[in-house]
């Protein structure tokens, strides 16, 4: 997977959080938002957990909010990774899992 194939898919899974983005001082919290997504994602389950619990305690969110960022993530943004593309993830940026 080249770079230029990862950034594009980056904003594929990006795209569908753009409404959070109404306002220039919440790009920067957008944009760490997906990251983390992104990370956890690639990483697996267990770091989708505890990105929603760390989300949850410290990320200063109302739950009506977090809910809907987290219904945004499974139903629109993680789909648009299919199995092949998150392995070539996996196997770029080295992320062993357990089996």
């Amino acid at each position: 997977m080249t770079d230029e194939e990862v950034r594009d898919l980056l904003q594929e899974f990006a795209a569908p959080l753009s409404f959070y983005v109404t306002l220039p001082d919440r790009k920067t919290s957008a944009e760490a938002l997906v990251k983390s997504l992104w990370l956890a994602m690639i990483t697996g389950s267990e770091m989708e957990e505890e990105t929603w619990k760390i989300l949850r305690t410290r990320g200063n969110l109302d739950d009506d909010l977090l809910d809907s960022i987290q219904t945004c993530y499974y139903e629109k943004m993680k789909p648009v990774v299919g199995g092949e593309q998150l392995a070539a993830l996996r196997e770029r940026y080295k992320v062993h899992r357990k089996t």
